[in-house]
């Protein structure tokens, strides 16, 4: 059990938390058509239209009263005209609020939330964000987004990786419960993209449950809150779950987290039956226990809003989080999955349920 749902083994630590730099210190070069590398030698350019939040919750309680912790969560919003004229320089984090997320949000501009996995801090959930908005903006053409990161408290911090990971299993159900609040709050029609990796796509799949009107861990949005996410309109949803450390079967009707489909135009979902750590989760609560939808992949159909990519070859054994987000099958669906791009290849096979969106479902 020592290796289960360990990240970043061996990796130093000691860069400053909130750094940001620009370009991406990731880039995946072999899916562009084009075969543009987004980067050049030229002097750092300012794109104002592409906006990078970070969304840090660990200072909001994981259990009790979540409404009130929600005025514990604190927003940061990048600002990239920092560093002197001609040189790289570093962009600056500029404190915000929940208002001021809110204000910058537009029904035309698709906003994407990374969420990252377990073992992850502040600075690690920063550059895990760093790579994959460079990743977007080499793939966006110069088109408006939003990337959200999501950084929520996933260090360990009890003795033995069982108990510790089970603390963090019911902190991404009250993460699941954060950001169905802070999505409500969201304009009409934006189009949402949600990133998760390892724990971190149990909180995706929770926050879709929440949504559509279910409930995570007894908790469940208020009439108030549903109520104002379904009369802002229909929108278009796409998800894509990296490593998922969660049940297999936890999107089928009568699951946990049966409704989630119901709320999304498509899911990818990750599969690598040599992952050293999702090999592990079905141990989590002893012998016998259900295997990860990472390691095995789905039980179901859910809905036939699933499409599968299977990374073994590309990914292996190492549960890491930008061998993932680089799997050439990742990095082709990137644009399609962001709203981004219209890929024919991928809007083919969304296209028949792109009509479901994610407030027109059946009660539960």
């Amino acid at each position: 059990m020592s290796k289960l749902l360990q990240t970043q083994p061996g990796r130093s630590r000691k860069r400053p938390a909130k750094s940001f730099v620009v370009p991406a210190l990731t880039v995946c070069l072999f899916v562009i058509a084009s075969g543009s590398s987004g980067l050049s030698a030229e002097p750092r350019t300012v794109v104002p239209a592409a906006q990078v939040w970070l969304v840090d919750t660990r200072n909001a309680p994981g259990c009790g009263d979540l409404n009130a912790g929600l005025a514990q969560i604190n927003y940061w919003r990048l600002d990239e005209s920092g560093g002197a004229p001609g040189t790289p320089g570093r962009a600056r984090w500029q404190a915000a609020d929940a208002a001021a997320f809110q204000a910058s949000a537009d029904a035309a501009v698709p906003t994407t939330v990374l969420i990252h996995g377990y073992g992850t801090d502040d600075d690690w959930a920063v550059r895990h964000g760093n790579e994959v908005y460079g990743l977007m903006k080499q793939q966006a053409g110069g088109r408006a987004f939003r990337l959200v990161i999501w950084s929520w408290p996933s260090e360990r911090t009890v003795r033995g990786i069982r108990p510790d990971v089970r603390l963090k299993v019911c902190r991404s159900d009250a993460e699941a419960y954060y950001l169905a609040r802070l999505l409500a709050g969201m304009p009409r029609g934006e189009p949402l993209g949600l990133i998760g990796f390892s724990l971190g796509c149990r909180t995706v799949s929770g926050t879709l449950e929440l949504l559509a009107g279910g409930s995570v861990a007894g908790n469940s949005l208020p009439p108030t809150t549903l109520d104002s996410w379904k009369n802002n309109g229909l929108r278009p949803i796409r998800v894509m779950m990296l490593g998922a450390a969660m049940d297999a079967d936890w999107l089928e009707p009568c699951s946990p987290h049966g409704l989630a489909p119901l709320a999304v135009e498509r899911i990818l979902v990750t599969e690598d039956g040599r992952d050293r750590v999702l090999k592990w989760y079905s141990r989590l609560y002893g012998r016998g226990g259900p295997e990860a939808l990472g390691y095995v992949g789905p039980a179901g159909p859910a809905e036939g809003k699933l499409e599968v990519v299977d990374l073994t070859c590309e990914v292996g054994r190492r549960h890491k989080f930008d061998l993932y987000e680089e799997a050439s099958p990742v990095c082709q669906r990137l644009a399609w999955y962001t709203f981004l791009c219209e890929p024919p290849t991928v809007a083919e096979n969304t296209a028949k349920n792109s009509d479901q969106a994610a407030n027109n479902r059946p009660a539960r």
